[in-house]
């Protein structure tokens, strides 16, 4: 009862977060409205808001002028589902990951994002690891950050507060690994769709979260 709990849990926060990148993404305030079809308006009553069974039930099609939304919204709702209830049991990889996700999304569509959100959690996170050497890794990240940003210009601001929290939230080993990870998956992008620039967070997202789970399972496997 208790798993069914958090799958629950976490297939509901990862469609509330999609909802609320959604809003703010459109410039739709996220508390002045309830949930409504983008492309005709109609109120959405809560049988349409389940999350993952309502898209496979209507094929991803609103029920009221039956235009798609896409079945993307289930395919990241049901990963989501997965990730978010095998991380649940770490804390902190929990909080961090449905962070990243909200910001992730909001950079892929705006390249903007509302990195002070986390200002209030790497603080948390400085005084939890005080006596941790990552803090040492975390000042000197953000230190070649503020050069990039401010001197070289070749980075968002908004990237700082993301990586701080990478830093503080990853092992010596596995930051870089995280960093390779992204570059390498970023620069295949710009290959494949012949871009100048692209939005970093949702690469960043993919390469700690992908260095995450392989450090879980791999724990996993040999304990």
């Amino acid at each position: 009862m208790e798993k069914l709990l958090i799958i629950i849990l976490n297939a509901v926060l990862v469609s509330t977060i999609m909802c609320l990148a959604d809003r703010v993404n459109n410039h739709i305030h996220i508390f002045i409205k309830r949930s409504y079809c983008m492309h005709c308006g109609h109120i959405l009553h809560w049988y349409d808001l389940i999350p993952i069974l309502s898209a496979l039930l209507t094929h991803a099609r609103c029920r009221y002028c039956h235009r798609t939304y896409g079945m993307h919204y289930a395919y990241f709702e049901l990963v989501g589902m997965l990730v978010g209830s095998y991380l649940f049991s770490d804390t902190l990889a929990w909080i961090t990951a449905y962070l990243l996700l909200f910001l992730a999304l909001e950079d892929w569509h705006t390249e903007r994002i509302h990195a002070d959100i986390l200002i209030p959690y790497i603080v948390y996170l400085f005084i939890h690891s005080w006596s941790d050497p990552k803090i040492l890794t975390a000042c000197a990240v953000m230190i070649i950050s503020l050069f990039l940003v401010y001197h070289r210009q070749v980075m968002g601001s908004g990237d700082i507060p993301v990586l701080l929290l990478i830093t503080l939230t990853t092992t010596a080993q596995s930051f870089p690994l995280t960093l390779l990870l992204a570059s390498i998956s970023a620069l295949l992008y710009l290959v494949k769709h012949h871009v100048q620039r692209l939005p970093f967070v949702p690469f960043l997202y993919f390469g700690w979260l992908s260095i995450i789970l392989i450090e879980k399972i791999v724990t996993s496997m040999t304990s």
